[in-house]
């Protein structure tokens, strides 16, 4: 008798010794999909899985998709979405204003959130209808010395 593997029957220790008791063949495991992961992360994810420790891993992700960063057309849409959502149905921003917001922010939809709101407030208070350029510097210029 074979203690652990198979209660004794020849036919199933060899088998079971080599892939474990109780779990199919490895063969077997790479026929069909056990588990499926999706991995979501900032930049240096890729990096990370990149690193020989992980390459096992890695090689393993069946696809792979990378946004880049943000255009100033995607820093446009992305604000008239939001103000969309909000009811608002026409632009509250000058391309100038725009181009500058994008600027400042980068690629951070939360940064792009909170300079573009400052920049409502700063306007409103101004009794100016749209964001323009120089509200919007003001505000960047407030926003930046506020971090420091």
């Amino acid at each position: 008798m074979h203690a652990g593997f198979g209660g004794g029957r020849p036919e199933t220790d060899l088998a079971q010794a080599r892939h474990g008791a109780g779990r199919p063949p490895t063969y077997e495991w790479d026929s069909r999909a056990l588990l499926s992961l999706i991995l979501v992360g900032l930049p240096d994810l890729k990096d990370r899985l990149e690193l020989r420790k992980n390459r096992s891993l890695y090689s393993r992700i069946d696809r792979r998709l990378s946004i880049g960063p943000m255009t100033a057309d995607d820093t446009s849409e992305y604000v008239r979405l939001r103000l969309g959502r909000a009811g608002c149905d026409r632009d509250l921003f000058t391309s100038e204003a725009l181009t500058s917001l994008h600027e400042a922010a980068g690629s951070s939809l939360r940064e792009i959130d909170r300079v573009a709101t400052a920049a409502l407030r700063e306007s409103a208070r101004r009794k100016k209808k749209l964001v323009e350029r120089d509200v919007m510097a003001r505000v960047i210029g407030d926003v930046r010395s506020d971090a420091d």
